[in-house]
């Protein structure tokens, strides 16, 4: 499945035995739901059923989210692209308005649209906006109203969201109460997008499973970080070397964001400093951030994912266009990728960039499945070595309180 193939940094046996025992302390957690997933089966079934439900009714699904409720939904398709001719998968997790108006008047398959509004805490404004105007924008153009092609994923408090789909009869699926919004791709918030789309639940869910069991590679990953951060590298880069992975970047930045700035420690006190998570893409970005990690200052630890599927994959070249191309000559596209994948990680390394190698022999259902699991586990042990809560986000509410003020007084 996944393995850490490669580390340019010795094994720190102390920070090892902090890992080891915060990843056993994180399982002593009953009240964390996300890590008891894979065994609660009626995630796993609902979603199932009500996928094949409305892609029995629809071409297109079109899911309403912010931050965990859109990114890691965005990621797990993204990373098992099907490239399907029917059956498309939208996401809209911005209330930028010029480019949310024009892509709703452009439709002309709205007729075609099942719309799934997510928000596990049922109030999160920017979501609820959306699901208004596309009401208005319906009805407006005379198609069926929301509620009747509409699914709500939310917890099953009274929340605002909740009252409206109770009083409209609109299926609902259940974020629990015990799995954080960014922890929460392997409940309906990414299930229920990945069956409309057609993927095997059950190989995902195998995936997360394996995870779980991964105990010493999840030590050696939080270890491996732990000895960044006394190093004082306070960049951790995850350079992705498949376009699949371009979006779970973007889902690991908020997991590790949300889950490690904290400003206080559990018991009250100043929180041990956690670095700050960037994503890039292989070899994309090697003519884009790569003059700055390599020449600049010394302060970032990268994992690299390597995918072998995406370094043997493609036909060998068989002429040449360019004179200067003969070193490419009998090889294939994929193995200039992964030439340029361990090039990048050596050439660093001899500037003293230190980097690990998480690998996988394919993207699949369950090697994706295990990644999401894997990295949730890494973060949530970090947080226990850390004596931080990594599952809330007190820094993300104060500004939601100000703009509620502003629009109020504006």
């Amino acid at each position: 499945m996944w393995t850490l193939s490669h580390s340019t940094q010795s094994e720190d046996s102390t920070h090892l035995a902090a890992a080891q025992k915060a990843v056993a302390a994180l399982k002593q957690r009953k009240d964390l739901g996300f890590w008891q997933l894979p065994e609660r089966e009626s995630q796993w079934s609902s979603s199932a059923d009500r996928g094949r439900e409305v892609r029995t009714k629809s071409n297109r699904l079109v899911v309403l989210g912010m931050g965990g409720s859109s990114l890691g939904g965005r990621a797990l398709l993204q990373a098992l692209n099907k490239w399907r001719d029917t059956h498309s998968v939208h996401f809209i997790d911005n209330v930028d308005a010029d480019v949310f108006w024009k892509w709703l008047k452009s439709r002309n398959d709205l007729q075609d649209t099942h719309w799934v509004i997510v928000s596990k805490s049922g109030n999160t404004i920017e979501t609820l906006t959306m699901a208004e105007f596309i009401e208005q924008h319906l009805r407006e153009k005379g198609f069926k109203k929301l509620s009747s092609v509409a699914t709500v994923i939310s917890e099953s408090d009274d929340n605002p969201l909740m009252r409206w789909a109770r009083k409209e009869n609109v299926p609902c699926l259940e974020i629990p109460k015990d799995v954080g919004g960014r922890f929460s791709v392997l409940t309906p918030v990414g299930l229920l997008p990945a069956a409309y789309y057609g993927l095997d639940l059950a190989g995902i869910r195998e995936g997360a499973a394996w995870a779980l069991k991964q105990d010493e590679l999840i030590a050696r990953l939080a270890a491996q970080t732990l000895s960044s951060w006394k190093r004082e590298e306070w960049i951790t880069q995850f350079w992705a070397y498949s376009d699949a992975l371009k979006d779970f970047g973007l889902w690991t930045q908020q997991l590790w964001a949300e889950s490690l700035g904290k400003a206080k420690s559990r018991s009250g006190g100043k929180a041990p400093r956690a670095s700050t998570p960037m994503a890039a893409t292989g070899s994309s970005d090697q003519h884009s951030v790569l003059q700055q990690v390599m020449e600049g200052a010394h302060d970032k630890f990268l994992w690299f994912l390597r995918v072998q599927a995406s370094e043997s994959a493609g036909l060998t070249l068989e002429k040449n266009l360019f004179d200067c191309q003969q070193l490419m000559h009998g090889k294939s596209m994929g193995q200039l990728f992964g030439a340029m994948a361990t090039a990048t990680r050596d050439a660093l390394a001899k500037q003293g960039v230190q980097s690990l190698t998480l690998q996988t022999e394919s993207l699949n259902e369950r090697s994706v499945g295990a990644l999401f699991m894997l990295l949730e586990l890494v973060v949530g042990a970090l947080g226990e070595a850390m004596d931080i809560n990594a599952f809330d986000q007190p820094g993300v509410e104060a500004g939601k309180v100000i703009a509620r003020g502003i629009l109020q007084n504006s």
